[in-house]
């Protein structure tokens, strides 16, 4: 009776064991966090057609070679899914139409690489936004993939289009200009502002738009400081929570940076972190510097004066060109 009973046994563990093992979580194998993944989780994902792998980089770059069965826009997704000038991103319809030309649909995952460090193929984190089932990101990029050893394909993959159909995820996932005001006005307890842009930037001692300076009360990380300088990959958790340890957990995050693309990176290693309540201000510094009414901290003004210098410089070179050019004619 007890030999039944232990074969029993030993049959209901093996039925655990696989039930485990059909149900286990999409990022099991491979998997860094929640949106972040390694080159052994996209190779298992190869040829699946239960994953969309997305190649963020320009249309040049991808032909000359990409993961096998990767595609690509023909240019770089972050002027796809974003505005090309201010960088605003794509509205929830027009995302619906972007992913479902890629062959997305609701019950596919979504990997998407670009090159190694280039914060821009994040895209302020839309598909996670959008509802997309799965969204991860190839830490450490394309060239993480080829030191590894991995297959490369060349030439393009035509997608069969699918139906994705957007579901708002985190409806706070973007905090607008006017909560942003509001914010900065009632300045509410445990409420953290990250700057991701550089600390020339911060300091306004770079500046591209109209008011240089920062939005008050915010912090400076530049985003550099979630990446190792060689890999481009982002820092093991221990070293991230050292560039956070100024940062409560219990904190509502909100980053910003010029037009956005730098605060994917930062909204990855606070979500490795545990941080539960990160947010991103979509707008960013480059519609906050170029508004006449919105606070700003070490404000500074952009000086066109070595603009038009530089203008006068280069006009003066083009008439020397083109005196020489006629020159060259009047030999022949």
């Amino acid at each position: 009776m007890k030999s039944v009973e232990r074969r029993i046994a030993l049959l209901l563990g093996l039925v655990c064991l696989l039930l485990a093992s059909t149900f286990q979580p999409v990022h099991a194998r491979g998997n860094l966090s929640e949106y972040l993944c390694d080159v052994e989780f996209v190779a298992d994902k190869v040829g699946n057609p239960q994953w969309v792998i997305l190649d963020g980089r320009g249309g040049s770059d991808y032909e000359k070679g990409h993961i096998p069965g990767a595609v690509n826009y023909g240019k770089a997704v972050v002027t796809v899914l974003k505005h090309p000038i201010d960088g605003r991103v794509v509205s929830v319809q027009e995302g619906e139409k972007l992913l479902s030309a890629i062959g997305l649909t609701n019950d596919k995952g979504l990997i998407v690489y670009g090159k190694k460090a280039d914060y821009h193929v994040l895209c302020e984190m839309l598909p996670m936004y959008l509802g997309v089932k799965d969204y991860v990101y190839l830490d450490g990029g394309y060239e993480a993939w080829v030191a590894a050893g991995e297959k490369v394909e060349k030439g393009k993959v035509s997608p069969v289009p699918g139906d994705f159909k957007a579901k708002v995820a985190k409806p706070d996932h973007f905090v607008s200009t006017d909560e942003m005001i509001r914010i900065v006005k009632e300045k509410p307890s445990k409420m953290i502002l990250i700057d991701t842009r550089s600390t020339a930037e911060f300091k306004a001692e770079e500046n591209t738009i109209l008011r240089g300076g920062r939005i008050p009360g915010a912090i400076s990380v530049p985003v550099e400081k979630n990446l190792d300088p060689n890999t481009g990959k982002l820092l093991p958790k221990r070293l991230l929570a050292e560039v956070y340890k100024d940062v409560p957990k219990d904190s509502k995050v909100i980053l910003y940076c010029h037009r956005g693309c730098r605060t994917g990176y930062g909204f990855i290693a606070l979500e490795m972190l545990g941080y539960k309540n990160v947010s991103i201000y979509e707008d960013s510094y480059i519609v906050w510097g170029s508004l006449p009414n919105t606070p700003v901290e070490h404000e500074h003004y952009v000086n066109l004066r070595p603009t038009v210098s530089g203008l006068d410089a280069l006009r003066a070179r083009i008439e020397k060109l083109e005196k020489d050019l006629e020159e060259l004619r009047s030999k022949k």
